[in-house]
This record gives structure tokens, C-alpha cells and sequence, in this order.
């Protein structure tokens, strides 16, 4: 019997599983796809909010601040790359002077300091692609990005390191009463634990149906993104938006870690809890919201445009606690914006939940003493300095093949990728692990070299290897 299983490998999946492996736990992590981050983790801003429009009476709004405040110790730990930006929340009329103040007050309540408005000539000073048409501007310290999917697999391989076992493809079909535990049914068999964390993303209403209660239901949403090419001859270096009216929510222009500027997300309700498709409406809506801020954004180098569902709760707030009909099973629901920034703190609380559980059991929680709060990224070869790259490639011979030349990514990167555990079982997985496939040509070149290597380490033949999910082969018959 394990002591605990997670169901699903998002963000917050990944984040619980490496808090709890922090105690002697025997943990499962069970993900119905074939990679991890493959839901709203994947499709996401990878903006790490202040705080700043938090409702401190709002469970959301506490974790925001608590998540904050864990953020950067965390990334150092795991060792993901983390950027503070600074966001810019832009004003064009006398209806935005009156909700950008609105904002400065909140955020002052909430303790951002440095929170300040902006003349117009100041705000064209820091971000000159801004419309001329500029009123203000609310300056809002302490922000940042990330990449989430680095994150999320930081979390897992740490995880893993210290016990956790992931086992993919594994779909939840059913959950059953055990005198002392769940019964976990999954489409490869059955598990036992003492306690179920449903971490399920917008299937977590699904899950909550599993174990008899209808107590909640997922809202989904999805929202559509664009990137333009790194030598767009556009760039900024804030987050900006356009401040929120009550007729319409203003996409975000993000810089990237690596250089590119994403535009997003254009959001619709959907009833479709699959479709990821991009659609040529929405990504009009997003087009005409994002040149409400600039008209300067150049939409003929797009490289490449997404979409993910994102999981909103009917409960009107992050739905985390004990079910209230199965003992041992605790929700972690409608984590929609800003759950990439409440991860760590999510995870604490549901660790204070399986600890008050655990007690009541008549069993306590017993720290770790050989955990391992470290985990060292995959080096990238663009990323050594040019003097030490010849000792480097002596030293790791894969690191002297350039697979991908858009984002000069070595076989040496690719392979520690599919190496790694939980590591990259697919085309996507290689890519969103080491960026293979993410520059202009978007995997043109690379992504057969990509396949091969996949069907080396994985020792399957190449029209096995999928581009991420089952059924998502790419090749129909052998390659000679």
C-alpha cells in the first residue's frame, strides 16, 4: 500500500509530490498522458504574480502572497532559471486613470512596495512600442517569469530523487472505500493508499464524481497564445498589460527568458475538455486586444501560436480540502491563474492537510533526514562560455553534434533529457526539456534527428515514437 498517490502531474502535482517527499512517505504519482505538464502547465504565461490584485479573504489571494514569497528560494533550489520583471499596467482613456488607481491601492494594501502611476512620458520612456495614445501607466515591482514546464519537470525529477515513483499512461478509472485507505482503479490495475490527492487539473470534478460527490464542477476555459521570433524588432522589457475594465480583459505582452515575446492568452468557456486547437477568431480577438497597447507588434513573425484549457471552479476560489463524502481524498480544484505562483504554497497546505489527516489516524508525519532539496538542471551548450566549450565537448562528446540549430541544441541535451526520470518519452517532451524544436523553423530540421535519437533511448522503433500523447505517432512505417 503506498501512504500516498497524486493524481495528475501538473504544476501542482509535481509541487505536492516534492513537498511530501520531504517526510517518510511512500508516493505514487499517476499521470493518464504520456509526459508530465502536458495540461494548463504546458499552455501558461509562466508569469509570477506579486500579488498585487490579491484577496487576502480569498484562499487564492493568501496562497498568492505565501507562493511569492517561496518562489525564487525554490527555483534556486531546483536549479530553473527565473527572471524578475517588473509589470506595466498601461491606461488610455479616463476609464483606465480611475482602474489603475483602483489597482495602486490594492496593491499598497497588499504590501507591494514600489507600487507607483507613471506619466505618460515616463511610461513611453521605459516601453517606447507603446501606443502614443498612453495616459498612464501603474508600475508594479516584483514580478517575474519562469518557463513552467522547467518547473514542473524540476519538481518531479527532485521527487523522484527522493522516492516518488511516476507512473505515466496510468488514467484514473475508479476510486473505492478501503477500511484503512482508497482504492485507486487505473486502466494498467489497481493501487492502495492511505490517502488520494486529487491534483487533477479540469478533470478534477471528474475524480470528485470517482468517490460519489457532485460538490463541485471545472468551468473550462481556453486560452489561446502567440509567439513572435527572437529577431522580431520588437521587444520590451516589462510585463505589460492594459488595465482591466469590466468589458474586457486585456491580454499580456511577456518577455520570455529566451528572447521571444509571447502575446496571451485570448480566453472563451468551452465545453470541450480536449480540444487545444487554435482558432482563427479567437487569435483575431487576441490581435485586436494586444494592438490596444501597441500597434507596433509585428504579426507576420508569429512562429507559433497554442492553446490550453485552463480549470475554473464553481466554488468561485481555489477549492482545496478533505472530501466531504470519501475519507483519505483531498481536492486540489479550479487552481486556474495565478496557480503557477501558488504552487509552493499550495503544496504546503495540502502537506498541513495530510498531516491534520495523518493525525487523526493516530499517525504523525516523519521528516525525511535523506531528503534532497537539490536538483541540477540539463547545461546548455549555448549557455558555456565560449573559452570552455572545447574542455566541455572532450569531457561530454554528445555536446560537440548541434542537433538543433535555431536553438543550438546539442545530441549531448537531448539525450539527458530522455535519460532523466521522470524524462522526456516524446518529440514535445525533448522540446519543451531542452528547446529542441522551439526556434523559427520549429522543429523543420531538427525534429527527424529528434525522432531518431528518441528510438535510441528509448529502444523502440521510430514509427513508435509519438510526438507527445498516444496516438500521436509521427511516422506511419519503418525508416530505412
Amino acid at each position: 500500500m503506498y501512504d500516498i498517490v497524486i493524481i495528475g502531474a501538473g504544476i501542482v502535482g509535481t509541487a505536492v509530490a516534492r513537498e511530501l517527499s520531504k517526510y517518510k512517505l511512500r508516493i505514487a504519482v499517476l499521470e493518464k498522458n504520456n509526459e508530465i505538464a502536458c495540461g494548463a502547465t504546458k499552455a501558461n504565461s509562466g508569469i509570477v504574480y506579486n500579488g498585487h490584485t490579491a484577496r487576502p479573504d480569498k484562499l487564492k489571494g493568501r496562497l498568492t502572497l505565501q507562493g511569492r514569497q517561496m518562489f525564487e528560494d525554490l527555483c534556486r533550489e531546483l536549479d530553473v532559471a527565473f527572471r524578475p520583471v517588473d509589470m506595466l499596467i498601461a491606461g488610455f482613456d479616463e476609464e483606465d486613470d480611475a482602474a489603475i488607481e483602483e489597482l495602486r491601492k490594492r496593491a499598497v494594501s497588499n504590501g507591494i512596495s514600489g507600487v507607483r502611476i507613471l506619466g505618460r512620458e515616463e511610461a513611453l520612456l521605459r516601453e517606447p512600442s507603446l501606443n502614443e495614445g498612453l495616459r498612464s501607466a501603474l508600475l508594479n515591482p516584483g514580478c517575474g517569469i519562469v518557463d513552467p514546464w522547467e518547473l514542473c519537470f524540476a519538481l518531479a525529477e527532485n521527487a523522484a530523487a527522493n522516492g516518488a515513483e511516476f507512473k505515466l499512461n496510468t488514467e484514473v478509472t475508479g476510486l473505492a472505500p478501503l477500511p484503512d485507505g482508497i482504492a485507486v482503479e487505473t486502466a494498467a490495475g489497481s493501487l492502495q493508499a492511505k490517502a488520494v490527492i486529487n491534483c487533477a487539473g479540469i478533470n478534477t470534478d471528474v475524480i470528485n464524481r470517482m468517490a460519489g460527490s457532485e460538490s463541485f464542477s471545472i468551468l473550462p476555459k481556453r486560452g489561446q497564445y502567440a509567439v513572435l521570433d527572437r529577431s522580431a524588432k520588437f521587444q520590451i522589457s516589462h510585463i505589460v498589460a492594459h488595465c482591466k475594465s469590466e468589458k474586457e480583459k486585456s491580454v499580456f505582452l511577456i518577455p520570455t527568458l529566451h528572447g521571444n515575446v509571447m502575446i496571451g492568452p485570448s480566453m472563451e468557456p468551452t465545453e470541450d475538455r480536449t480540444s487545444k486547437k487554435t482558432t482563427a477568431g479567437q487569435m483575431e480577438k487576441l490581435m485586436k486586444s494586444a494592438h490596444k497597447i501597441s500597434r507596433r507588434i509585428p504579426e507576420r513573425q508569429v512562429i507559433r501560436s497554442f492553446a490550453g484549457l485552463k480549470a475554473k471552479c464553481s466554488a468561485g476560489d481555489f477549492l482545496i480540502r478533505e472530501s466531504e463524502v470519501m475519507n483519505g481524498l483531498i481536492h486540489a480544484a479550479g487552481i486556474n491563474n495565478p496557480g503557477l505562483t501558488c504552487s509552493p504554497a499550495i503544496a504546503v497546505h495540502i502537506a498541513d492537510l495530510v498531516a491534520s489527516m495523518y493525525g487523526r489516524m493516530g499517525l504523525t508525519l516523519e521528516r525525511n533526514p535523506a531528503f534532497i532539496p537539490h536538483r541540477r538542471g540539463i547545461v546548455s551548450f549555448k549557455s558555456i562560455p565560449y573559452g570552455e566549450r572545447n574542455q566541455w565537448v572532450q569531457q561530454h562528446p554528445g555536446y560537440g553534434r548541434i542537433v538543433c540549430r535555431c536553438e543550438q541544441v546539442t545530441e549531448g541535451e537531448i539525450r539527458e533529457s530522455i535519460g532523466r526520470m521522470p524524462g522526456a518519452r516524446s518529440v514535445n517532451g525533448v522540446k519543451l526539456r531542452t528547446r529542441a524544436g522551439m526556434g523559427r523553423c520549429q522543429g523543420g530540421f531538427c525534429g527527424p534527428k529528434v525522432v531518431s535519437l528518441l528510438s535510441e533511448e528509448l529502444d523502440r522503433r521510430m514509427e513508435q515514437v509519438l510526438y507527445e500523447n498516444n496516438g500521436s505517432a509521427l511516422l506511419s512505417d519503418s525508416m530505412p
